[in-house]
């Protein structure tokens, strides 16, 4: 049991390490985002599909202030990824933008 309880703390302790690293990603209310295979995303060296990244999104910005998400190498992204982001950005009502400032809500965005 001690040992149980031990690897708990051990596990939790970590986790309350890795957070603050993670939110450190948030500057003046934006984080980049890089396409990744498959249709995901790279965030902070993380792989994420659009769920997840749709979870963690939703948490910075209620935790650190996210205002908007800068897209890194868009030119890389498929039409799936940038409306993907585009979708989640409307969502949460947050800005999304590549770095030549092209806003992203509009892609797929239904008149």
């Amino acid at each position: 049991m001690k040992r149980f309880v031990r690897k708990v703390l051990v596990v939790m302790a970590a986790l309350l390490l890795a957070l603050p690293v993670l939110a450190k990603d948030v500057r003046d209310g934006k984080l980049s985002v890089e396409p990744a295979r498959d249709d995901r995303f790279s965030v902070s060296g993380f792989t994420m599909g659009k769920a997840e990244l749709y979870g963690y999104l939703s948490e910075l910005k209620s935790s650190e202030g996210l205002r908007t998400i800068v897209l890194k190498r868009s030119k890389k992204a498929s039409e799936a990824q940038l409306r993907a982001l585009g979708s989640i950005a409307r969502a949460l009502e947050i800005e999304a933008v590549d770095t030549d400032g092209v806003d992203l809500r509009q892609q797929g965005a239904q008149p």
